[in-house]
Order: structure tokens, then C-alpha cells, then sequence
């Protein structure tokens, strides 16, 4: 998993800060009275999320790249995009809630391929630029700890269908990197509910696997080198309900 998720920087004292503002935070909550005391006896509510998304690439290179002249590797590099998504919650027990989460994620990864460039002769760094903007649909269960005053941990896992409307997959030219339009993921993450006066706010952090193989197999030189390309992502999201 660590290796999946290679390009994450974790720095300590960020780590350590946030730790104390959580356990603060929720020794204050500890003293005051219960907000919306019957929240969570709603069949259905709704709200709407805001995140940061960081997609990357789990790429499977073919067994031997020297069968492949000129191509010695290829890897990946993300960058923050962003997601907005609106919340169904529906209460099938007292620790369980069902939640349907259409959403727009917007996104660019990058490939680095390091090869002999066709044009050039010159071994170097060939860059190939991915945009992408998807239509998600997540369908996840939510399995909620007991609420203690105005706070509650909980545990999410489920599945995920992304279009990819900014996809090239159909588009003839050798200079694009081609992905297909469809991919379905696996979620598992985890949060913290915040009941306050009004709104209930809750920060999470999901994990994504992609299930999916992406590369469009268009016979272009980059793709040669490359047996497999799935999605692998996290994402922060903060959600009002």
C-alpha cells in the first residue's frame, strides 16, 4: 500500500499538530450539551461534500522491457484536484447508514516515459500530460461508533463508477496518452462526525483502488512498454450534512 501511494510526504509535526487539535477539540465537546440529540434517527437526509483529490497511476510494466528497443521506464506523478459531491444518506440500523454520492472531480497526472525519443535519437524524459474530469457514482456503507456528546467515529467502505468526460480514448494522435472513459474503484476510509447547533460536519480521508485497466492499447510507442495502468487515489473530503 505504501508503495502505491509513493508520492505522499508525511511530515511529522503537521501529523503530531493535527493529533492535539483533534483530542482538543474533542475533550471541549466532551463538556458541552448533546447538539441535535436525534439526528441520526432520520431515515434519509442529505448534504453535500468538498474535497481535495490526489489521483495517481498503479503501473504494471510488461516482463521484459528489453523486448521493447529504446524504452527503459515509465512512471507517474500526481498533483491536487479537487471534487464536489452531494450525499443521500439513508439509516439502516443505529451503527449503519447507506449513502449514494454522485459527484464532479476534476484532476492532471502526469506519465514520465524514459526512453530513446523516436524524433530525436536522444534518450530523455518524455513527458505525456492527463486531464481528466469525472462523473462519479459511490455507493458506501457507513459503520458509525456509538455517539459520544457531539462527536462519532466511523468506518466507510463500498464501490465507484467514473466517466471520465475529458477523456481522449477515441481521439487519433500519437502525441496523447490515451485512457479509457469508464473505471470502477473499491473505498475504504474513515472520519469523525461533528454534531454542531444547526449542521453536522464531518472530515474524512478514503483510499481508491481502481479495478479497471485504463491504457488504450492504440499500437503508439509509449504504450508498448506497459502491461497494465489501474487508478490508485486519496481523498480528503469534508462533508455538511
Amino acid at each position: 500500500m505504501l508503495k502505491d501511494f509513493r508520492w505522499i510526504k508525511v511530515n511529522l509535526k503537521t501529523t503530531f499538530l493535527v493529533m492535539a487539535l483533534g483530542i482538543a477539540s474533542i475533550a471541549q465537546a466532551q463538556r458541552l450539551p448533546p447538539n441535535q440529540p436525534n439526528y441520526d434517527n432520520k431515515v434519509i437526509h442529505f448534504g453535500f461534500s468538498l474535497g481535495v483529490n490526489y489521483y495517481d497511476f498503479n503501473i504494471e510494466q510488461i516482463a521484459d522491457l528489453s523486448t521493447v528497443p529504446g524504452y527503459f521506464s515509465v512512471r507517474s506523478e500526481t498533483s491536487p484536484g479537487y471534487t464536489i459531491g452531494i450525499i443521500s444518506n439513508l439509516r439502516l440500523g443505529k451503527y449503519f447508514d447507506l449513502r449514494f454520492i454522485p459527484a464532479f472531480a476534476s484532476t492532471e497526472r502526469r506519465l514520465y516515459f524514459d526512453v530513446i525519443n523516436p524524433k530525436t535519437g536522444q534518450r530523455e524524459e518524455v513527458l505525456r500530460k492527463i486531464e481528466s474530469s469525472f462523473g462519479e457514482a459511490t455507493l458506501e456503507l457507513k459503520w458509525k461508533s456509538q455517539r459520544i456528546k457531539n462527536y462519532r467515529l466511523y468506518v466507510l467502505g463500498g464501490g465507484k463508477y467514473t466517466h471520465d468526460f475529458a477523456s481522449k480514448e477515441k481521439v487519433e494522435d500519437d502525441r496523447v496518452f490515451k485512457l479509457t472513459q469508464a473505471d470502477l474503484m473499491y473505498e475504504f476510509g474513515f472520519g469523525v462526525d461533528f454534531y454542531f447547533e444547526f449542521f453536522k460536519f464531518s472530515p474524512q480521508i478514503k483510499a481508491s483502488w481502481g479495478v479497471s485497466d485504463l491504457m488504450v492499447a492504440d499500437g503508439t510507442f509509449y504504450v508498448e512498454g506497459i502491461h497494465r495502468l489501474e487508478t490508485r487515489a486519496i481523498l480528503i473530503n469534508f462533508t455538511f450534512e
